[in-house]
């Protein structure tokens, strides 16, 4: 049976496909370099023509440049061209990204059995360098962007030549994609990451990485990319270096499992807004310079415009009249506010009898149905609001005073999106955490013999989306669930108290052990006789204590 399929599809029917391949035929190509570039080789030519395309177009939407910078407008040159791109996709993007990230990820090292403290503080220690040193939550904030414009992101996790330390960097969609296995899995087998460099246009050559989970080919070739049947042929091979991480260390996210971006299915509904737009700001120019219609007689003529000869006279028709090349108009500036018209006699040509004809001026303008442009471009507003689970804020109903409850039906299709969103970045956060345990554990930075596997079991990331606060709410909430004995730790109630402080729950707990001890320090150099008022209260100190023996305590 033939499978129909969509004649006007917006993008390539193969510009979002995900590239898998046999393990077996990997494991025949993976350890020969040219063998392997050849293969790597015919995704990079799919990704380039087909799948290029899509992300680049998505991008330019976030950057208003829509598809209405295309639109061929009146077929009057003189009418006006506006072409009005609205941010509708920018604004989408960065409402997501603040909702979903806008609160830095927090890992919890969680030791199920208790008994090996010492591995976890290391992991826990090795990780905040880790986040401190490479920006890890800007690095998210970025994928994340990536992920609502274009469905899909890459992060690399690397080591600097001569260093032992770990980075990690975001990696640009257009230049970077992932090869799985064939398996209910989908286990990345290489990575490949393809980039330009040069001197601005010149000199530029096509640089290509391959990685796998054990080594990184690297390879380049002049004058940008291949265009020989035997790429193997116009390619240099530049060398390969070992890799620790155990698994392909550029991951790949994912934003749903279509790897559609946040507002990908209403571009249509955006490129009608953009259209409704720019008409309307078409009508307003057109109105503005619209033509100017003169009735009646002017006082003041201009003179004909004669035909001349070389010498400077006028060349005298068949009819024995001068020739006429452009008959004598009404003096009009453009400039002048008033203009003086009187009525004239016209003779009609059936019966010869005269007429008056009153002088009248006025523009030639259309009608528009303002209120019919402002119902539909509101509809088209909700809508895109409505399928993209983006909030109104102009919305009416959308109030600073609204209830909790109220709030939340609000973002209910914004949290269901959010949660498998959610479960997807873990997904890549976990290759992420794999690729630097692998690495720690092989230099020894961790103590002992692990399992990585077991070791990203014991990290816990913990996503707080990122809401409009209500501290004096919080605060109550608090003192609520510290006014029931054994309900909750002082860990528990300082995690909820950061949403306020902004200060982590280790470090309000660090900040109190200082105190205390700056305390006792004090209480002894008082009790040391350091200063008349610590022999004051050294002498106070038994009187007080008596008191407390009194009271019972």
């Amino acid at each position: 049976m033939q499978v129909k399929t969509i004649e006007h599809r917006r993008f390539d029917e193969e510009a979002n496909r995900e590239y898998k391949i046999p393990v077996s035929f990997f494991n025949t190509i993976r350890n020969d370099p040219m063998s392997l570039y050849d293969t790597a080789y015919k995704f990079i030519r799919h990704h380039i023509d087909r799948e290029v395309p899509r992300l680049k177009e998505l991008m330019e939407y976030y950057q208003a440049q829509n598809e209405i910078k295309r639109w061929s407008g009146s077929p009057n040159p003189m009418n006006a061209h506006n072409q009005v791109a609205s941010g509708f996709a920018r604004y989408i993007t960065n409402i997501r990204v603040g909702y979903f990230l806008g609160n830095d990820i927090q890992y919890k090292i969680v030791d199920d059995d208790g008994q090996d403290k010492t591995l976890a503080d290391k992991i826990k220690e090795l990780l905040k360098g880790y986040n401190d040193s490479s920006d890890t939550p800007y690095v998210d904030e970025m994928l994340k962007k990536d992920l609502s414009i274009t469905g899909r992101a890459y992060d690399l996790v690397y080591v600097n030549e001569g260093e032992t330390t770990l980075n990690l960097a975001k990696v640009d969609p257009t230049t970077a994609f992932v090869v799985y296995d064939d398996s209910i899995k989908a286990r990345p087998l290489f990575a490949v990451r393809y980039y330009q460099t040069g001197v601005l246009d010149e000199q530029l050559q096509e640089q290509y990485e391959i990685y796998t989970d054990n080594a990184l080919y690297r390879y380049h070739s002049d004058g940008g990319v291949p265009e020989t049947n035997s790429p193997e042929q116009a390619v240099v091979f530049d060398g390969e270096e070992p890799l620790f991480f155990g698994r392909v260390p550029l991951t790949e996210y994912k934003n749903n499992d279509e790897r559609t971006g946040d507002w990908e299915p209403e571009l249509d509904q955006m490129d009608a807004l953009d259209k409704a737009i720019s008409t309307m700001a078409n009508f307003q120019e057109d109105f503005n310079d619209a033509a100017m219609v003169i009735t009646g007689k002017f006082a003041d003529m201009t003179d004909p415009v004669y035909a001349l000869d070389k010498d400077g006279n006028r060349i005298i028709g068949k009819d024995g009249k001068p020739i006429i090349l452009e008959p004598a108009h009404p003096r009009i500036n453009s400039h002048n506010r008033m203009f003086y018209l009187k009525p004239y006699v016209m003779q009609t040509a059936l019966n010869g009898e005269r007429q008056i004809v009153s002088p009248s001026l006025q523009y030639v303008t259309k009608q528009y149905d303002s209120a019919g442009w402002s119902t539909y471009t509101n509809f088209l507003i909700n809508e895109i609001h409505k399928y993209t689970n983006t909030p109104n804020v102009n919305d009416p109903n959308f109030a600073s005073n609204a209830s909790g409850v109220a709030m939340s039906y609000k973002l209910w299709g914004s949290d269901q999106e959010r949660k498998i969103q959610e479960s997807l970045y873990k997904r890549g956060l976990h290759a992420r955490l794999s690729a630097c345990l692998s690495y720690w554990d092989k230099i020894n930075a961790i103590p002992g013999t692990n399992n990585v596997e077991d070791l990203v079991g014991m990290i816990d990331p913990n996503f707080d989306p990122n809401l409009p606060k209500n501290d004096d709410a919080t605060a109550q909430l608090i003192q609520t669930l510290a006014s029931v004995p054994g309900l909750n730790s002082l860990q528990t109630l300082r995690e909820i108290e950061e949403k306020i402080t902004g200060v982590t729950a280790d470090a309000e707990e660090q900040r109190i052990d200082d105190q205390r001890e700056h305390e006792l320090q004090q209480a002894s150099e008082y009790d040391n006789g350091a200063t008349g008022i610590g022999n004051v209260f050294a002498t106070n100190q038994p009187a007080e204590t008596d008191k407390q023996q009194q009271s019972g305590d």
